[in-house]
């Protein structure tokens, strides 16, 4: 479990300790049967919550990720730059081929 899963998983039990301490039982089958619109947007609310915490552990993941890649392009770097093959730099990049065009054109307009 992650630390994130941790957190969510710590305050959902909190919720159901205080929800268990101040709501009378048989309360969810009396709402439903009084109170249908009140039943519906506890649903609905139980729901948005599930897809919020779905979503938190998503952006977490991609978190994690992203903290990988840094990781080991930073590690890149330092093995490059004690390699001895680091000492050249790296060969420029090409010009993208319409770049390349359009810097033709333009040198062929200022010639012009």
């Amino acid at each position: 479990m992650n630390p994130v899963e941790w957190v969510l998983n710590d305050e959902l039990s909190r919720l159901v300790d205080r929800l268990a301490e101040s709501v009378p039982g048989g309360c969810l089958q009396a709402i439903g049967a009084q109170n249908s619109t009140l039943r519906r947007r506890l649903d609905e609310a139980e729901a948005q919550m599930a897809a919020v915490r779905a979503s938190l552990l998503d952006g977490y993941g991609r978190w994690r990720r992203a903290l990988d890649d840094v990781e080991n392009l930073w590690a890149l770097a330092a093995w490059k730059s004690t390699s001895p093959e680091a000492a050249a730099p790296d060969p420029p990049a090409a010009p993208a081929p319409s770049a390349a065009k359009n810097a033709t054109e333009q040198s062929r307009t200022l010639a012009a």
